[in-house]
Order: C-alpha cells, then structure tokens, then sequence
C-alpha cells in the first residue's frame, strides 16, 4: 500500500471516528448500488419523503419509519451545513440532538444512506464506499436518497442544505 492510500484510509477511519457512534450492535451490509436495501429495513411507503435542495438542485430522499427518523422529521425543515472532508460522505451539526433508541446500528454505510450520530447531532449523507468500517458503537441510519446522489456528492467541500418535507414543497 502506498504512503498516499494509508494516509488516505488514515483520514477516512478519524473521519468516521469522529463522526460515529450510537448503540452497540451487529453489522448491517446492503447492495451499494441499491438504496434503501439494507436486511430488516422495508423501502415501504410508510417512510417519509424529503426533499434536499441546494443551489438550484433537488434531492429526493426517504426517511425510514423508525423513531430516530421521526425525531429528524420532526424538525423538518432544517437548513444544515454540510462538509466533505474525505470525499465518501457529505456531514454536519443538526440543531438539536436524535436518540439511538429504536434505531439499528450500521457499521458499514452504504451510498445514498443517511446516517446520524445521536450524540453529537451530527448527519451524514454517504455518497461513496471506501471499504471501510465504522467503529463502534455505530452510525443509525435515518433513510436513504432515492435520486440525485451525484448531484450532492459534486456539491463541493461546503454546502448548505435545507431538508423539508416532499409533502411541503407540492403544496
């Protein structure tokens, strides 16, 4: 391994240090290429749909029917600050703190995931695979992009985006 690819795994494990942590578990592994096909999680339309905008781009996005992703809707919408640090996963501070409880761990994210890190209130959009693995305790995952992926991972180092809900923005 070059000096270059281990500094880069370097980076990419302090990134997920620094970002991960939820409530211990087993590890979850979906299709990378499948949004929303993790094992045990439904793409049911029970799920909330989202719109991520940012510039004049729109992702669509659904969140999952678990209670940390009825705790994010919640404070729908919400404008985030989002960094790419380590090009896998665009992340920032959500203003208030999630809750693990009722959330699944994930200790290997998958593209278009979206993932929090309860404690710290930190959001986390995957947008590529590295190979790594989380650390425990964990990432929970709060839902998944459904379209317009690459748009976001083109975004830039820095990007504000405002989360709402899909039902908001067709009215």
């Amino acid at each position: 391994m070059t000096a270059a690819a281990w500094t880069r795994r370097l980076a990419v494990a302090l990134l997920a240090a620094s970002v991960v942590a939820a409530s211990a578990g087993c590890s979850v592994r979906a299709d990378p290429h499948v949004p929303g096909s993790w094992p045990g999680t439904a793409r049911a339309a029970s799920g909330m749909p989202v719109v991520l905008r940012f510039g004049d781009h729109a992702v669509a996005a659904t969140l999952t029917d678990t209670p940390p992703a009825r705790q994010f809707a919640a404070m729908l919408p919400v404008n985030v600050r989002l960094k790419d640090a380590w090009g896998q996963a665009k992340s920032g501070r959500l203003p208030h703190l999630l809750t693990a409880e009722g959330g699944t761990p994930v200790h290997d994210p998958t593209p278009g995931g979206i993932y929090v890190w309860p404690p710290s209130g930190v959001i986390a959009i995957y947008y590529d695979d590295l190979g790594q693995a989380v650390p425990g305790p964990g990432l929970v995952r709060l839902g998944f992009i459904e379209a317009g992926l690459d748009r976001l991972a083109d975004a830039g180092n820095g990007v504000t985006v405002r989360i709402e809900s899909a039902a908001a923005t067709d009215s």
